[in-house]
């Protein structure tokens, strides 16, 4: 496929809706957490938490939400904004747990 014979499209708001349906019915969580080595921020995940972290999933609670459904995205960040929100002291948080981990 030639450069040429792609056309911009912008998606109708029913296949934006099918995409969050489809990504509710396969549990896609992005991770919109601070980088840490080997997970990069909006990295997402088909079937749940990554199972390569699931020791720091259990050790630091806020680590855990910082996985949300895609459709969550435009409000966590707008939270993120507030220095005062709950999902900043989360980042936060999240960012100190990985400081300490060797």
């Amino acid at each position: 496929m030639t450069n040429s014979s792609v056309k911009e499209q912008k998606a109708s708001a029913e296949q934006v809706k099918q995409v969050i349906t489809e990504s509710i019915k396969h549990k896609i969580l992005l991770y919109v957490g601070p980088p840490v080595k080997g997970l990069q921020r909006f990295s997402s995940f088909v079937g749940g938490y990554p199972p390569h972290f699931k020791d720091h999933l259990d050790k630091s609670p806020a680590f855990k939400k910082m996985f949300i459904q895609p459709e969550k995205l435009r409000e966590f960040e707008q939270s993120l904004l507030d220095a005062y929100s709950v999902e900043s002291m989360l980042f936060k948080k999240t960012e100190e747990y990985f400081s300490e981990v060797k």
